[in-house]
């Protein structure tokens, strides 16, 4: 056991506020089938928390990672956990809210983001604040300042990895996505359970009621991988390699 509570090789896990979702498990997955696109990668985790997406980033070999987060004490945990995962490693930690955390011009070959976009105004969350993980009441509040930020923010033929639930609104990220330059597909799809906090707070404003199931007395959300790239020279295959043509 380390001292941050979290669960390493040599012990078990307590209570962790900063503790990995099921939405960033799908990020992890897809990176760990395709590390070719952290390998030798400039690299941005936006809205880090755990520091679990950018520490499965320097694991699989990434050159350079920035870590974002508004609340202080997720960057401490995010710096302790990066520190120990890759002590040489270039890592730099940025306090603030979405693209406002970073400074100046700087562009990345990958973004990796679980955002907050639970349609709800508020929810208590364990240990964690009342509105940790919702999006207000569409569940865009923060998606769509990071779709109107993301090209922006990536180098020709970068890539964006991020999560959704597709009730608040799947066909509408991806069409502002392609308006914007960046081929954006659908890489991945799972159901989330909803506990009974989660179905009480849910929003009755739903832009795609077929991302709420209901089976067998549950309920679900439906939640998308989308994989966004950067239009440009050297585009790369899923596995990270470049392609021509």
């Amino acid at each position: 056991m380390d001292d941050l509570g979290v669960a390493t090789r040599t012990g078990a896990a307590e209570v962790q506020p900063f503790w990995p979702s099921e939405y960033s498990g799908l990020i992890v997955g897809y990176l760990m089938r395709h590390p070719g696109l952290a390998d030798g990668r400039r690299v941005l985790d936006l809205g880090t928390g755990s520091g679990i997406l950018a520490g499965t980033a320097l694991q699989l070999g990434a050159a350079e990672v920035a870590a974002t987060d508004l609340d202080p004490a997720a960057l401490h945990v995010a710096e302790d956990r990066l520190a120990r995962i890759a002590p040489a490693a270039h890592v730099r930690l940025h306090q603030g809210a979405m693209w406002e955390a970073l400074t100046g011009e700087a562009r990345f070959d990958l973004v990796l983001a679980n955002l907050p976009n639970f349609p709800a105004e508020q929810l208590q969350a364990g240990a964690r604040g009342a509105f940790w993980s919702v999006g207000g009441a569409d569940g865009r509040k923060v998606l769509d300042p990071f779709l109107a930020g993301l090209p922006g923010r990536l180098r020709a033929g970068g890539r964006a990895l991020f999560t959704q639930n597709r009730c608040v609104g799947l066909r509408m990220t991806l069409e502002r996505l392609a308006a914007a330059g960046c081929a954006a597909r659908v890489a991945e799809t799972a159901l989330v359970p909803l506990g009974p906090d989660k179905i009480a707070a849910l929003s009755r404003v739903n832009h795609e009621p077929e991302g709420v199931i209901e089976m067998a007395g549950f309920v679900f959300l439906e939640v998308a991988l989308i994989v966004a790239e950067s239009d440009g020279p050297g585009r790369r295959s899923g596995s990270g390699r470049e392609t021509t043509g």
